[in-house]
């Protein structure tokens, strides 16, 4: 089974607070607990890791970048990208990690899905994150975008896998312990992607249906649209308490699994 496995700037970053580009730096023992259980599984990984700015916070002032907000956000994200790839880097002993930076046009060409396939057929792990040096879409919050949402990206990583005749499972990795209804405040165990609608995801998490990226709805909307594509399995974890990626990987359950509508 190929794992495609996300992390966002929540689950990576010391802290986080009202505005999540710039209140935390990257906690790097977490990511390494992750590289680390990564590294001792036998399966075939991806990564899509958010972080870039985040790492940026121990290198730099961003208060003293002189520039637009866009422009300094794109700054930042090329300042830290190197240092983030390091940290996963060090986390590993066994496997060979390689770094791809993309956009969602690269996705489109039949060079990146020979890159992923060539990658997991000889057991490296490719950390992938967002090309916002080239692309700053994912940084233009006024055009619909957040930066550090790599849940789509995840989920268009996820899609060009199953090309590869093997089953794939996305696993997003959050700052909560699952999908957590708002009818009793308890964590979901299972859900089922026809159960995904727009009312659904609007009640349980308080959004509106505008499309945008970032939290919770966006994480239902990209998970459901690769469950429709061919994902097998997708599940959501509390990404703080490394553990529960673990048991996932050894077959176990933690947080909530959601699974395709025909099976």
């Amino acid at each position: 089974m190929i794992n495609i496995i996300k992390y966002g700037t929540a689950v990576l970053t010391s802290h986080s607070g009202a505005d999540s580009l710039y209140s935390g730096a990257v906690d790097e023992a977490i990511l390494q607990a992750h590289a680390r259980i990564i590294d001792n599984h036998d399966g075939d990984v991806l990564v899509v890791s958010s972080g870039a700015m985040g790492m940026a916070q121990t290198m730099v002032d961003a208060d003293a970048i002189n520039a637009d907000a866009v422009t300094r956000k794109r700054l930042l994200a090329e300042i830290g990208q190197p240092r983030l790839f390091a940290a996963w880097q060090e986390g590993f002993t066994r496997k060979q990690v390689l770094q791809k930076l993309v956009t969602y046009a690269d996705l489109q060409r039949p060079t990146m899905a020979a890159t992923m396939r060539a990658a997991l057929d000889h057991g490296f792990v490719m950390i992938c994150n967002f090309n916002d040096g080239v692309d700053d879409s994912e940084l233009r919050a006024d055009e619909g975008h957040q930066f550090g949402d790599n849940d789509h990206l995840a989920a268009e990583m996820a899609l060009t896998c199953t090309q590869f005749a093997r089953p794939v499972r996305l696993i997003v990795n959050t700052s909560a312990e699952g999908f957590v209804s708002a009818d009793n405040g308890a964590v979901v165990p299972e859900l089922r992607a026809d159960q995904l609608s727009e009312a659904f995801i609007d009640r349980h998490t308080g959004h509106i249906s505008t499309g945008g990226t970032g939290g919770m709805a966006s994480k239902l909307r990209n998970i459901n649209a690769a469950l429709s594509g061919g994902v097998s399995e997708a599940w959501i974890i509390n990404g703080r308490t490394p553990v529960a990626l673990n048991t996932i990987l050894t077959g176990g359950h933690a947080g909530t699994r959601i699974t395709r509508s025909d099976v």
